[in-house]
């Protein structure tokens, strides 16, 4: 083989095997979208924030912001699942049909509702009948002196002391703490030793003695 027809064969096979690449990486590109948009309550249509979405099967994903907001980059033919505490998990297909680099959509979701047992009252017909059955009845000395002994200041202190926080508390000290850094994103904290509010409650403590060793 001449070399001129060499080379001239040798750039040809390079010159394809960049166009497959080329064609390649231009087809999956054109797979992946921006997908943004809002997440609100079905009802009320209030933003949620910090909900959890995340393409189903895979553990890629984002979540809202306080607002409601989220973007991210996906698949068209990927099925996202948008969850969050108290409400019900929406499953959300990318739509195939739709042109462009870019999907906006709004994603509502319902509150989650579930069924409690049955709860029976039973009352006095008067408000005069049951007060008498209240002052009438005889507590035994034990029972009594349980009773006293289970309301004492300490033992509900340290019954409270050793109570762990719920869900909700958890999730309203999580939401204040990104509140706060939000809200003095970009700015010096305020120093506590300056700060008033917080004098008064350290001398309160104080004087209830709150600060005292066990």
């Amino acid at each position: 083989m001449k070399p001129y027809k060499f080379l001239t064969l040798l750039s040809f096979l390079i010159l394809s095997t960049g166009f497959i690449k080329v064609s390649a990486q231009s087809r999956n590109d054109s797979d992946l979208v921006q997908f943004t948009g809002f997440v609100v309550n079905h009802d009320s249509t209030k933003t949620i924030p910090f909900a959890t979405i995340r393409i189903n099967g895979t553990s890629r994903g984002t979540y809202s912001d306080m607002q409601g907001y989220f973007s991210f980059v996906a698949k068209r033919s990927d099925v996202l699942v948008f969850t969050c505490i108290g409400f019900e998990p929406r499953y959300f297909k990318i739509p195939a049909s739709e042109k462009g680099s870019k999907i906006k959509s709004v994603v509502a979701l319902q509150l989650d509702s579930f069924i409690m047992e049955d709860v029976v009252i039973h009352g006095y017909p008067t408000p005069e009948q049951m007060d008498y059955m209240f002052s009438r009845t005889n507590i035994p000395d034990d029972a009594y002196e349980l009773a006293q002994n289970n309301l004492r200041r300490k033992p509900l202190a340290d019954i409270a002391g050793n109570l762990s926080y719920d869900a909700e508390e958890n999730a309203r000290w999580r939401f204040n703490d990104y509140a706060n850094k939000a809200y003095y994103n970009g700015q010096p904290q305020p120093i506590p030793v300056l700060d008033v509010m917080a004098w008064s409650k350290f001398i309160k403590a104080l004087e209830n003695g709150d600060l005292k060793r066990k």
